[in-house]
């Protein structure tokens, strides 16, 4: 058996420094009031509202307890919504984030936020803590997401893995 092994990694050095850029997420309108309201919580910014989701939900996420992908090409947001864009300047260490969970799971990072934010109006926050799993998923600094993709042609078989290294 021969291996080719094409591994480039693009390092972002201070990757908090860097400039936000904006970005947009697709809200469904049925959502919008909601959103807005958590968004007032947190001090009108969606940025730091996609920041406390991903901590808070970080043990659900990175123990992967999200839907697995129902297909091999990125789910969407189902047709219907009505959805309406959202432009908003995140953080880049948060957007990259979104965006790892999005390939791990085979979703869009819309899909993502738009799991993440129900979850967090149905009030799984306050059952994570009630059942003591707030902390499962240690969230130091330290932590390290990984994703990888795997695609045996022969076997006809399509991986994705996702690896937490804490």
């Amino acid at each position: 058996m021969i291996t080719l092994q094409n591994s480039q990694t693009f390092n972002i050095h201070n990757i908090r420094e860097k400039e936000k850029s904006v970005s947009t997420l697709l809200i469904p309108s049925h959502l919008l009031i909601s959103l807005n309201q958590k968004r007032n919580e947190h001090g009108k910014k969606l940025s730091t509202y996609l920041r406390n989701l991903l901590s808070l939900y970080r043990t659900f996420t990175h123990s992967g307890m999200m839907p697995p992908p129902c297909k091999m090409k990125t789910e969407y947001q189902e047709e219907g919504l009505n959805l309406k864009r959202v432009c908003f300047r995140p953080n880049n260490a948060d957007w990259l984030e979104l965006g790892e969970l999005a390939l791990a799971f085979g979703k869009s990072r819309c899909w993502v936020f738009i799991f993440l934010l129900e979850l967090d109006l149905s009030g799984f926050t306050e059952m994570l803590y009630e059942s003591e799993l707030d902390n499962a998923v240690p969230t130091k600094l330290e932590l390290r997401l990984q994703v990888s993709w795997i695609l045996e042609r022969f076997d006809q078989s399509f991986e994705r893995s996702y690896y937490v290294r804490i």
